[in-house]
This record gives C-alpha cells, structure tokens and sequence, in this order.
C-alpha cells in the first residue's frame, strides 16, 4: 500500500512516513504548485464489502482531521521526529527512510504553503479491500430499493460519515480503492 500511495504522490515536493507512533496519518505529502496538504491513511486487505475494514481506516482519517491544521512550529517538530528509519510495528527495525521526499528549503517552503490563499487540504483513504465497482453495483442496488446485505448500508453510513466530517473540516474527502 504504502508504494501505491507513494507512485501516486510521486510528483509531490515532500513525502513523509508518519506510520506508528505519534500517527497524524500513515503519509503526510505537501505539494507545492497544487497548493495542498494531504494526509493519508491505508489499509490493506482482501477485496470486500466489510463495513469492519472500512470503520477502522474511517475512524483514523476523521480522529487526524484536527491534525490538518497544524502550525509551521507542529510540523517542524513532527518532521524531526521522523529524521529516523521505519520500524515495523512488531519492532523490526528496516532500512526504509521516513522521510521519503524532500529538499533543503522545507522551512521556507512551509511558510508558503501555510500562507498561501489557494491552500487545501486533502483526507484520502487508500484502501486495496475495496472495489469501486462492487460498492458502485450494490448502492445502484440500494437506488433502485432491491435489497442489499445489511454491511452494504453500514459501508453507506460510513462513507457518508466520513465525507461530512471532513467537508466540515473543511478538507477534501477522497479514498483510492480498486477498480
């Protein structure tokens, strides 16, 4: 999951790892030229329509939404923090920088940004359990008043619920799923 985030956010200036720990998401990218700020949270599984796996990678996005709104000072202080390699969640020490990408100029380059009119910011769940098309057949379902299983109305709520909380925090609500 976290090389499809990272292929996908390829041509933004700053990726970060922020995975375990003090976890404002799983990454936090800054791009420059689009204005934006986005914080993503993944989880991976196998294809469902599992309200389960939905609520927990929901619940992440929507506890860090505050986080969006940090200071120079706040993310100068988590970006120091990440000045390390990651360690598995089971304690496995790796090779893999936490700071993925990035230049000298981050002090200067986040002043602009935060003080930039055009600044977004972007909640996006990158999610491999689910399938656009399964979920798209079983609202068409839903739309038509044909009956659906019982998860399919939770995965609504769900998704509803994320997108209000976020359009409320003003973010951008988006979520990468399979096809």
């Amino acid at each position: 999951m976290f090389g499809f985030v990272e292929a996908i956010h390829a041509d933004d200036d700053y990726i970060f790892c922020d995975d375990l720990g003090d976890e404002w998401a799983d990454h936090i990218t800054l791009n420059l030229s689009d204005s934006s700020i986005s914080f993503i949270h993944s989880k991976q599984g196998e294809v469902s329509t599992s309200a389960s796996n939905l609520h927990d990678v929901v619940g992440q996005g929507i506890k860090n939404l505050g986080n969006m709104y940090f200071s120079k000072a706040e993310i100068v202080l988590k970006i120091a923090s990440l000045d390390s390699q990651y360690k598995s969640g089971s304690g496995v020490q790796t090779q893999i920088n936490r700071i993925r990408k990035s230049t000298p100029n981050f002090n200067g380059d986040i002043d602009l940004l935060l003080k930039n009119h055009k600044l977004h910011r972007k909640c996006i769940l990158s999610c491999s359990f689910l399938s656009k098309n399964q979920i798209e057949n079983e609202f068409n379902k839903l739309k038509r008043g044909e009956r659906v299983r019982g998860n399919i109305v939770q995965l609504l709520w769900i998704l509803s619920s994320f997108s209000h909380a976020a359009k409320e925090a003003n973010v951008i609500p988006i979520i990468y799923c399979g096809t």
